[in-house]
């Protein structure tokens, strides 16, 4: 079994328990809201964005409970935007720029940190956004040579939004310890990045596997 197909196990596990499920009723009740006033899902990614551009500021005069808050609300439009784009529609542009807001934002909390004290944080940090950088590359190479359509993704029984959530789980984890104990930064910095890189690495086997080996002719007996 390979890695994603694991990482969709252990969710659908999670999704039946009970506390999940009434918070899961909660997100989708609050999506409802902002569908009916008329709030979109690119609309809640823009918003979720902007908190993470104050959180940026908020770290860099090392205001570090705010950013925390902002952190908190950058994450829960990721969640919500998913779920009010499935109420709706899953769209070509609200998959890309979800992605695009995500990935920004880790950037950006990222670079708040290193601006917090420079001297200290400057070289962990850049080690940390390395690292990010090549799980996008990874990420978005396995993205590109895998064909799934939007209306397959409409129509999937496993929910997207919340599946996405816990896939980077680790990353809001780590900014979230880096707020409250931004003194550990370079510890925490570079134990994520590493974690970072076994991501890309597990996301380039995957792809090795099921883009050659698995099609590769078969051996005649």
């Amino acid at each position: 079994m390979m890695y994603r197909e694991k990482i969709t196990e252990v969710f659908e596990k999670i999704t039946k328990h009970t506390y999940w499920k009434n918070a899961e009723q909660k997100l989708e009740n609050w999506a409802l809201w902002l569908n009916r006033n008329n709030i979109s899902p690119n609309l809640i990614t823009l918003i979720g964005l902007m908190f993470a551009i104050l959180g940026l500021n908020f770290l860099a005069i090392e205001s570090y409970f705010l950013a925390f808050i902002c952190l908190v609300f950058n994450r829960l439009c990721d969640i919500l935007d998913g779920i009010s784009a499935r109420q709706k529609q899953i769209t070509t542009f609200g998959a890309f720029f979800d992605v695009f807001a995500d990935y920004t934002s880790y950037a950006l909390f990222i670079l708040g940190f290193i601006l917090a004290n420079p001297d200290n944080n400057g070289s962990a940090g850049a080690f940390l956004l390395v690292t990010l950088l090549i799980s996008v590359a990874a990420l978005l190479g396995l993205s590109i040579t895998t064909d799934k359509s939007f209306k397959e993704l409409n129509a999937s029984k496993v929910n997207i939004c919340m599946w996405g959530t816990l896939q980077n789980a680790d990353s809001f984890v780590a900014l979230l310890l880096m707020c409250l104990f931004s003194g550990l930064f370079m510890q925490l910095a570079i134990f994520f990045g590493l974690l970072l890189l076994g991501k890309a690495l597990l996301m380039v086997s995957t792809a090795y596997y099921n883009l050659d080996i698995a099609y590769r002719p078969k051996k005649k007996k």
